[in-house]
Order: structure tokens, then sequence, then C-alpha cells
């Protein structure tokens, strides 16, 4: 009676092996399968990349975004990595940021945020456009833009203005104004870093010189100009910003 129970034990343990094996079995046959129709689906048509959408261009060609991000038509979808496309369209000096994903699959949308010039500068009768972070966008100029007179040559296009130390120190104190007060400047003259002037809308003529104790210099500006508001005051001298100085012509 004890043999027959162990005869049984025996065989249930068998059986529970044989099933264990043909599980294990019927599972590396099932990811086997997958993994080839994986393979198949990635190198068929069904998964080639079928079209590129440009968004966000205004200044760029669609043909320089495109060529720019690597990705052809016919590519594998599947294989495409879109934060390293993305990377590869912040390269170009136009793109402040860019966006890549894909739309059902086989189109690409290739999104950028373009920079946005927010002064010119002019050197010996040619202009170069400056964004927001300080890089030359472009050559060329616009009327509705302030712009920075400079005594020696800007970077190019793609470098930043932190190579050049008139500009540099021009650019920290134009983005350190006050908006109000910004919004008012028309021209900038930077013979170097320490003789930066601004010119106002109404002719007034700011001489800030370098780009330190910069709250305390917009502080005293924006408090002069409260002060000389309808005023024939044509010049302000804040480079100390404890003695501001106001002369009337």
């Amino acid at each position: 009676m004890v043999d027959g129970r162990i005869a049984e034990r025996r065989a249930e343990v068998r059986a529970a092996r044989r099933r264990a094996r043909l599980r294990r079995t019927l599972l590396v046959l099932l990811l086997v399968a997958l993994a080839g129709a994986a393979a198949w689906f990635a190198r068929s048509e069904h998964a080639e990349v079928r079209s590129l959408i440009v968004e966000g261009a205004v200044r760029l060609e669609a043909g320089e975004i495109e060529a720019a991000s690597g990705v052809v038509v016919g590519d594998s979808a599947l294989l495409l990595w879109p934060p390293r496309v993305a990377i590869a369209l912040e390269e170009l000096p136009l793109v402040r940021s860019a966006e890549v994903s894909r739309r059902r699959l086989r189109d690409v949308v290739l999104r950028v945020v373009e920079r946005a010039p927010v002064y010119a500068v002019t050197y010996r009768g040619e202009s170069s456009l400056i964004d927001r972070d300080g890089i030359v966008v472009d050559r060329g100029t616009d009327a509705r833009l302030p712009s920075v007179a400079l005594f020696t040559a800007p970077p190019r296009p793609g470098e930043s203005v932190a190579g050049h130390a008139a500009l540099a120190n021009a650019h920290r104190a134009w983005t350190g104004l006050s908006g109000p007060v910004r919004s008012r400047v028309v021209a900038m003259r930077a013979p170097d870093e320490d003789g930066l002037e601004f010119t106002l809308d109404d002719g007034m003529v700011v001489r800030f010189g370098r780009a330190e104790q910069m709250e305390e210099k917009v502080r005293a500006l924006g408090a002069v100009l409260d002060d000389v508001a309808g005023t024939e005051v044509t010049l302000v001298d804040v480079r100390v910003p404890g003695f501001p100085v106001v002369r009337i012509d």
C-alpha cells in the first residue's frame, strides 16, 4: 500500500516536470515567433518612415531642418530615437529648441522653436541679429529692433556674444533692465566694456558703463526717469548708481 502511494507520487512528479518542460518549450517557441515577427515587421515597408512633417519653421527652410535631422523617408520608424534627432536639430544656429515625435508610427514630426532676435548689432555698415540667449541668429537687421553700435567685429552666426567683451557687457545690461526701461531703448553704443550707453525713445542718453551693480543701477535709473519726466533732460549717468548725474541742455 505504501509502495503504491510512493509510485503514484513519483508519477505525479514526473507528469508535473513534463508539463513544466512543455510550458517552457512553448514559451521559447512563442518568444522566437514574436521576435521573428518583430524583425520582419521592422524590415518591412509597414515600419518605414513615410513622411517628414516640419512645424514651426519661419526663417529656416523645411529642407534644412529635414537634412539636419538625419531622418530619411524609408528609414525604420521603429529604430528612430526622437531625443537624439531633437539634439541634432538644436545644433542648427537658428533653432532654440526642438521636439520630435511620431504620428501614426510612420509620419515623423520635426517641431522647432526658432531663435527670435531681440536686437541687432552693427559694425562697419554690416548688421547681425542677436536673440535673448546672446546667440548670433543671422546676418541682417530689423528696423523694429534696437541696435548696438560696435567698434570691433561681432561674433559670427551661431556663436555667442560671450566671446566679445563689449557686446557681452551690453547684452547683460540690456537683459538686466526693467521691462518698462528696456522697451524704451532704441539704440546702444558699446565701444568697450566701460563705455556702454543707451539711447531712449525720446532721445535721452543713458551712460550705463559696466553691467555691474545691476540692481542699484536699474533702481537709480528708474527713479531718475520718474523724476525728470516731462523735462528737457538729455543725459543721465548711472555709472555710479549712488550718485546719478543728470544733464539738461
